[in-house]
């Protein structure tokens, strides 16, 4: 296990040398939160965190005392890898907001690699997909004229717990010509049944024609690949997963009824609207604003908002009553 953990703390520190890992943002313990190495998207555990940070500590340590030019990560810096450093705001559920997305959206893109993974990010966003699936899609699985995604274990998509669902996509024009686009470059070059975050060859940056299978940690790969663009752009960097979050937050605070709330969930493939509830229910006070605001639109008078407001609070409250 003690190899696992340390494959934790290479995948955080990546090129810095362990001499200024201390200067890394965001720390260890933080990056901790949202950090996976199989593939799976839910926070690893308490206890794996805690087993994480000692591992963490008696590797710094020893590098203190036994390698020259190793004296920024005294023992007092390393003391402070523990789980109590980590801050109320980070404990928060990440969103990437849609001003975030549409940032990203008109990013500049020099290369194949760099156009590949604008792609992904704001197909993660349209589509709430998790980003161990969305590495394994085939071409024949992306439909985005009728924006649709084909999520079927059996064409090879990791899905949690092998789950098979159809998603749609959101209709949002500005986003969907990006992946459209990457859709357009990829399938002129590659057959329907390979990646849609096509393979790239190591020595020409170019979209490998003959490509090969995939190991099981593709998706740390497109992590890589995306705080490496997004530092490049002078973006703000948040993990793949607030963008499956930035997905539903979009279609809630849009949502009119339990119905479209139920079609929310459903549609990234919670097995109940509680779940969604429960963990994505921390919208911001100007996200409230809106949510309501949006009940207006329309023409629809005072009085009907407020009844439709009631209404939409009263199911919710209804639902996590039963949890």
């Amino acid at each position: 296990m003690e190899k696992t953990y340390i494959r934790y703390l290479l995948e955080w520190a990546q090129e810095t040398p362990f001499s200024k890992v201390p200067a890394i943002r965001p720390t260890f313990p933080e990056y901790l939160l949202s950090a996976r190495l199989d593939g799976t998207e839910e926070q690893l555990s308490a206890v794996s965190i805690k087993k994480n940070l000692a591992t963490a500590r008696r590797f710094f340590h020893w590098l203190y005392d036994n390698v020259p030019g190793h004296s920024l990560i005294r023992p007092a810096w390393s003391k402070t890898l523990r789980a109590k450093r980590l801050s109320e705001t980070d404990k928060k559920v990440s969103v990437v907001s849609f001003d975030e997305i549409l940032a990203i959206t008109h990013a500049p893109t020099e290369t194949v690699q760099d156009r590949r993974i604008q792609a992904a990010a704001v197909f993660w966003y349209l589509s709430g997909i998790r980003i161990g699936a969305f590495v394994t899609l085939p071409l024949k699985a992306v439909d985005i004229k009728n924006g649709m995604v084909k999520q079927f274990p059996e064409w090879g998509v990791r899905t949690k717990n092998n789950k098979r669902a159809e998603t749609v996509l959101l209709p949002i024009p500005e986003l969907l010509e990006v992946v459209q686009a990457w859709d357009d470059e990829v399938r002129a070059a590659l057959p329907d049944d390979a990646f849609w975050f096509a393979q790239l060859l190591s020595t020409t940056g170019q979209i490998d024609l003959i490509p090969q299978g995939v190991g099981k940690h593709r998706h740390n790969l497109a992590r890589r690949n995306f705080k490496t663009w997004i530092s490049k752009v002078g973006l703000p960097y948040k993990n793949p997963h607030a963008f499956r979050h930035g997905h539903i937050h979009w279609g809630m605070t849009r949502a009119k009824d339990m119905l479209e709330f139920k079609a929310i969930s459903e549609n990234v493939m919670h097995s109940n609207v509680q779940i969604t509830d429960r963990v994505y229910s921390n919208l911001k006070a100007s996200e409230l604003k809106q949510s309501i605001q949006n009940l207006a639109q329309n023409g629809v008078n005072a009085s009907d908002t407020e009844a439709k407001l009631l209404a939409l609070l009263e199911d919710l409250l209804k639902q996590r009553g039963k949890t």
